[in-house]
């Protein structure tokens, strides 16, 4: 492994201390159930420091108050918040826990004494988090559905003694530990896979940050039992959100959406002539699965042929609400080119006889946000992009990348207020070696401040895409070799002197490039590279001569639709 947490104590043996835990819980309208929950956690049996963290996210059933009256052995927490979802609810745990190990359970996991010793003794064999067993519980009210998440469990077990290798989708928050050095490592649960009506992939997402990277192992003696109390309706619901989810990582991580759906059994017969077609239909699937909802909540407790019967013709509507999902979150990326824009500084500059056009009054800017949003354009950041145009990735409807050149210092509130809260990650580009618009100012231009290393640094810790666009912002084409090598190179250069990512993308200052310019950039080290031709990227184009359509302040109304629907007429409308 490749990261491994260094400041790691002993856990249930050895002469240092035990490693202390902070157990958090997020809970949701399951009073009695987290009640019990808590009460298995007091019969833990544990030398080291243990805490308690329940965020109550916003139920309305007395959980808090239920709690409190609970007697117990460890310090009790109780955080109250507004529903934000089960991601949100652990994020904030986390954030106020003071234990060295973050033990995350779900409300409804019944703990074994002695759990805490189990994960700690793994912790202290090396393992950075560990992955815990939990059964069905006895007490779970019987049914079909108790029997196949029992089924499933048992299957997980075996599947792990027959190979320990972990996936990113072998990660359950149903019970897991993990260093809370780490935890913040990763920057914590993804919040937007769980807000809302959006439900699952939060862990599947964390599992793919921490895979390849940390020490990940599983225990089959840390238990807690699953005590399943979800009706039919909630399963069946829950469903048809998880396909929304699979979306959504497939599209946050690009290089892990074929084996996404892979697991959901795409290529087979069934999943193409009949579960996808069905899901396509108004209204009937949404029918058929209250049908089935009712049916199993009323079938039989003991095993037989009407059971049976019942439990197939809600796992087939269960199948058909996934999908359902799939296509609502706008469906399974496909083969497509990519719309990129191009838009240089986000300001009203239109007293300016250089930069007039070039910069886009935020008024404008919105209203070009709009018209995308409106007409069915989906952003995509570069990740996709990149597994898209290479072929490894089939990308969502009507593709946009946003790029924006120069790094001008309004960037960073342009991307807060308007592109972070519409989804949008942009990629954008910053000239190493200056401080201003100096390119621009010898034709006249006023001066505009670049963003300074620092800024930039703290967008790329933020998950904003640094790229290049050259050292001094010179046209590359006719360079002499050691003039050339300093604007490719040498810029690329600077990111590690500036505490910069290392970059994947290069802009040509311009937008102009020739064979010679396009190799230096090549042998620099980069991914990709663009040029200001219109077009769209596709898996056919050159990675390192990739159109763009550059956005001028001009660009509304009819124009801005004309140049986006149809990139090529960028010539005609100059």
């Amino acid at each position: 492994m490749s990261a491994v947490c260094p400041d790691r104590q002993q856990g249930a043996s050895g002469d240092s201390a035990p490693l202390s835990f902070s157990i958090v819980i997020p809970t949701f309208n399951r009073r009695d159930t987290v009640c019990d929950a808590l009460r298995a956690i007091g019969s833990i049996d544990y030398p080291g420091a243990v805490e308690v963290i329940v965020v109550v996210d916003g139920a309305t059933d007395g959980t808090a108050h239920a709690l409190e009256a609970i007697a117990r052995p460890f310090p009790l927490t109780i955080i109250e918040q507004p529903n934000e979802g089960p991601g949100s609810a652990r994020n904030r745990g986390a954030a106020v826990a003071t234990g060295d190990i973050l033990l995350f359970l779900d409300d409804d996991m019944m703990c074994e004494p002695d759990i805490l010793r189990q994960h700690a003794a793994t912790l202290a064999e090396g393992a950075d988090v560990v992955l815990g067993n939990f059964p069905v519980d006895p007490s779970s009210p019987p049914g079909f559905l108790a029997d196949m998440t029992s089924w499933w469990t048992a299957g997980r077990v075996a599947r792990f003694e027959e190979n320990p290798a972990i996936t990113a989708y072998d990660l359950m928050t149903g019970q897991v530990s993990i260093r809370r050095a780490v935890f913040e490592a990763v920057g914590g649960f993804d919040v937007a896979f769980t807000a809302g009506e959006c439900f699952g992939d939060e862990d599947v997402d964390l599992g793919a940050r921490l895979v390849g990277k940390y020490d990940i192992r599983f225990n089959p003696l840390a238990i807690s039992h699953h005590r399943y109390v979800v009706t039919a309706a909630q399963n069946m619901h829950k469903a048809f959100q998880a396909g929304r989810s699979d979306v959504a990582f497939a599209r946050k991580h690009p290089l892990h959406a074929r084996e996404q759906f892979e697991l959901r059994r795409i290529a087979r017969s069934r999943t193409r002539l009949i579960l996808r077609p069905l899901a396509s239909l108004p209204v009937l699937p949404e029918l058929f699965g209250r049908i089935s909802a009712w049916l199993a909540e009323r079938a039989p407790p003991e095993r037989g042929l009407p059971r049976h019967l019942i439990g197939r013709f809600f796992s087939f509507w269960r199948e058909v609400a996934y999908w359902r999902g799939v296509r609502k979150a706008g469906g399974i990326p496909r083969s497509q080119p990519v719309l990129v824009l191009c838009f240089h500084a986000i300001a009203d500059l239109s007293d300016d006889p250089v930069l007039a056009d070039y910069a886009v009054p935020p008024d404008v800017f919105r209203q070009q946000l709009a018209s995308l949003a409106a007409r069915g354009f989906t952003p995509i950041g570069p990740d996709e992009f990149i597994a898209g145009v290479t072929g490894l990735l089939e990308l969502p409807p009507r593709p946009v990348l946003f790029t924006f050149d120069d790094c001008y210092e309004e960037l960073p509130a342009v991307i807060g207020a308007e592109l972070r809260p519409r989804g949008i990650a942009p990629v954008v580009f910053a000239v190493t070696g200056l401080g201003s618009n100096e390119w621009d100012q010898k034709a006249g231009a006023r001066p505009l401040r670049l963003l300074e290393p620092e800024r930039l640094a703290q967008l790329a810790q933020s998950g904003v895409e640094i790229g290049c666009h050259s050292r001094t912002h010179e046209v590359l084409i006719g360079l002499a070799a050691a003039e050339l090598a300093s604007e490719t190179k040498g810029a690329r250069a600077d990111f590690e002197t500036h505490g910069l990512p290392a970059p994947r993308f290069f802009a040509y200052p311009y937008g102009l490039v020739d064979a010679t310019s396009r190799d230096s950039v090549r042998e620099a080290g980069f991914a990709a590279a663009f040029t200001i031709r219109p077009g769209r990227a596709g898996r056919t184009s050159d990675p390192f001569a990739l159109p763009r359509v550059q956005i001028l302040a001009k660009d509304r109304g009819w124009r801005f639709v004309v140049k986006t629907a149809f990139p090529i007429a960028t010539r005609l409308l100059g």
